[in-house]
């Protein structure tokens, strides 16, 4: 039966021209989450990595990565090894620069001090070089 039979789509991130997609997913009958990725071969970039995220608990500090390496010509999509999802948070991540390199590490957003009462603003860096999703 495996862990695909009851996997869920936690959120899912799609580049604008379609090129590349990427899933965090979640199995509630293995409580376990991994990361896919599928991406047009004719219209992505020449690399492309997954990364799965996860923090440790309960600090939350950033503990490991999980990738499936660089997609190899003519490979189409690629999933990543699964975490328990009981002990972790995650995100789901693609690139075109290595299995390391995050293009979204951290989320900034404040107050907006001209607003007429609190409205978050988020002042993040762009993704320059992939996506990813929430942490979730």
């Amino acid at each position: 039966m495996g862990c695909d039979a009851d996997a869920e789509i936690l959120q899912q991130v799609t580049e604008a021209d379609g090129s590349v997609a990427v899933r965090l997913m979640w199995s509630p009958d293995c409580q376990a989450v991994w990361a896919k990725v599928s991406r047009d071969l004719d219209t992505s970039p020449d690399y492309v990595y997954l990364t799965l995220w996860t923090t440790r608990d309960p600090d939350g500090g950033v503990e490991a990565y999980d990738t499936s390496g660089l997609l190899g010509t003519g490979v189409a999509g690629a999933y990543t090894p699964m975490r328990n999802w009981k002990s972790t948070t995650a995100k789901a991540c693609w690139n075109d620069v290595n299995a390391q390199y995050d293009p979204e590490p951290m989320r900034y957003v404040i107050q907006d001090p001209t607003a007429s009462g609190d409205k978050p603003v988020d002042v993040s860096l762009p993704a320059l070089h992939g996506s990813c999703t929430d942490w979730m």
